[in-house]
């Protein structure tokens, strides 16, 4: 299916400074859009919720597949197209060309495990593209299970028969205190006292993700990113 079907936008936009995680989602699509050159060919989008990142790709690949797991609470609107866990991908050796791993790496128990069936299905040559968070609050526990430095997570491409072609970093540490006032604002703004927190919460996440941007720019320390977006290539033999 081609990436331009993928149309369902669940993620703010780069403007949507009001919606819930702005701060984090725009630092990460600005991220992959630097690397997007890469893709090419068939993408597998593993972990791919309701597949948010399928426009940026409109005009570099020839298809676009989105795998997870049943029931993810990711999905919107529409699910991937194959249910498949990143560790046991029901496709061909050599047969995608891109990889797309967002939001992934830290859920799975054994990432070694998932990446030694990324260098299996894809081709000689072939892209992964992944995101490796750094900092971020706990996510959807108890299957929150890393965090990784981006010296960790090149040696653990490296040692599943990858070469690392691109280091993008994103966010800092005053991005990772902004998403953890967010996060205590959305554990208020939920449940039948909604319709009154609502308009208050959003006026609190524009004030204090405008705010921490503008101190992540600032302070920002590439030692301390809330996460890296690393591009790394098969190895040929591999």
């Amino acid at each position: 299916m081609a990436a331009r079907l993928s149309r369902r936008r669940s993620h703010p936009a780069p403007h949507e400074f009001w919606r819930f995680n702005w701060l984090a989602h725009h630092k990460r699509h600005a991220a992959l859009a630097r690397v997007r050159s890469h893709a090419s060919g068939v993408l597998v989008d593993l972990g791919c919720g309701d597949m948010p990142f399928a426009p940026l790709f409109d005009e570099r690949v020839t298809r676009y597949i989105g795998t997870d797991l049943p029931g993810s609470p990711a999905f919107g609107a529409r699910g991937p197209h194959v249910y498949a866990s990143a560790a046991a991908l029901p496709l061909r050796a050599d047969s995608a060309d891109t990889l797309l791993a967002m939001a992934l790496m830290s859920y799975l128990p054994a990432p070694a495990i998932a990446l030694d069936e990324a260098r299996r299905v894809l081709r000689p040559g072939g892209v992964l593209i992944a995101e490796w968070v750094q900092m971020s609050p706990l996510w959807q526990p108890p299957h929150d299970y890393w965090r990784f430095t981006r010296f960790g997570a090149e040696r653990l491409l490296v040692e599943a028969g990858f070469e690392v072609v691109q280091v993008e970093t994103y966010g800092g540490l005053m991005a990772r205190v902004g998403l953890s006032w967010i996060a205590a604002i959305n554990r208020i703004n939920r449940g039948p006292l909604r319709p009154l927190t609502e308009i208050p919460a959003r006026i609190l996440y524009a004030a204090i993700q405008l705010s921490f941007e503008g101190l992540d720019r600032l302070c920002f320390d590439a030692a301390e990113p809330l996460a890296h977006l690393i591009v790394a290539r098969k190895r040929s033999g591999c």
